[in-house]
């Protein structure tokens, strides 16, 4: 009885230090991935958490602008239980970032990382199909476009934690724990454009890289809807990334680099599995700066594993159905 006894506070006491040692893991968080982006913009509630236990570098949020209390206020624009309301981007996000740099000895929201963590924040369209307007229209438009309460409310939200954040001041940009940008056309480029002081920056575009652009100052990211621009189909089979979609993947990277902009890219397939990864393999191989999906685990799987450079030029082969395996093994 007594070796019985013996035996079982043994076992107890090896599952509590395999607990401990789990728990340990999980504070301490997974390997830093410099170019995952975690997309969460339909969840989960609590976005930072998620991207920072994965090791993520940044993640993207969406808000709204919740007009059914007194003040407004600002709240994640995601999926939850019917009756619930969505976290407020305060609770849900710069709290948690707060507490992660506090809790840093280097004040950062990754230890031991250097770099700020990247927070983009998207605001969803108003209803009702916008008006058609021709490219010089658009651009007009969004120069002379009003500022948006989201912003506002934002920016509220923002200035008391100024010292974590990337900060434009009178034309010069200092670095912070924590870079905001707002990705989305629905932002207004004059409230950026004409502020001295503020705590957040622009997703631009390709368009942005010419002459009369936005400076690198107001974005510092550029972004591009990769499956449109290489002209993806899914209802074709890419047995392997065609030699002028490559082309065109790098020029548009090197593009980028050269006028001193990250790029990252949307319209990115997600499914199926085999062809979410070879678009991974050429988004890594070409030097995106950053890949970016809602399938949280399988990008931080394979952000893990090193660069085939051997293979860093093909697609990931779509494996054949195990019948005709067999007939290739037959003949």
């Amino acid at each position: 009885m007594s070796n019985g006894l013996a035996t079982v506070a043994s076992g107890m006491v090896g599952l509590a230090a395999m607990g401990a040692l789990a728990a340990a893991r999980a504070r301490r968080g997974r390997p830093y991935l410099a170019d995952g982006l975690l997309v969460a913009v339909d969840g989960p509630a609590d976005p930072v958490a998620a991207a920072v236990r994965a090791g993520f570098a940044g993640v993207e949020v969406a808000v709204r602008l919740d007009t059914d209390t007194a003040p407004p206020v600002l709240r994640l624009d995601c999926a939850m239980p019917d009756g619930e309301p969505a976290p407020t981007f305060e609770q849900a996000v710069l709290e948690p970032l707060a507490a992660l740099v506090d809790e840093s000895p280097l004040g950062r929201v990754h230890p031991r990382r250097a770099e700020p963590f990247l927070l983009l924040v998207h605001a969803d369209p108003a209803p009702g199909p916008p008006p058609r307007m021709t490219a010089p229209q658009q651009r007009a438009a969004l120069l002379l476009q009003a500022a948006r309460p989201e912003y506002e409310a934002l920016d509220l939200l923002l200035r008391p934690r100024a010292e974590l954040l990337t900060t434009f001041l009178g034309g010069r940009v200092v670095p912070g724990a924590i870079t905001v940008v707002l990705t989305g056309p629905y932002w207004s480029r004059a409230d950026l454009l004409g502020a001295y002081e503020r705590f957040a920056f622009l997703e631009g575009r390709f368009s942005d890289l010419e002459p009369g652009g936005l400076p690198v100052t107001v974005a510092p990211l550029v972004t591009e809807a990769l499956g449109a621009r290489i002209g993806w189909d899914p209802q074709e089979e890419w047995p392997e990334f065609p030699a002028e979609a490559r082309h065109i993947l790098r020029s548009l990277v090197g593009a980028a680099h050269a006028g001193g902009r990250r790029i990252r890219f949307v319209g990115v397939p997600e499914e199926p599995r085999h062809v979410r990864l070879a678009f991974w393999q050429e988004l890594r191989a070409a030097g995106a700066d950053l890949i970016a999906s809602r399938h949280r685990a399988q990008l931080a799987r394979f952000l893990r594993k090193p660069v085939d450079r051997e293979r860093k030029h093909r697609a990931e082969p779509r494996r054949p159905a195990v019948q005709d395996e067999q007939k290739l093994n037959g003949r």
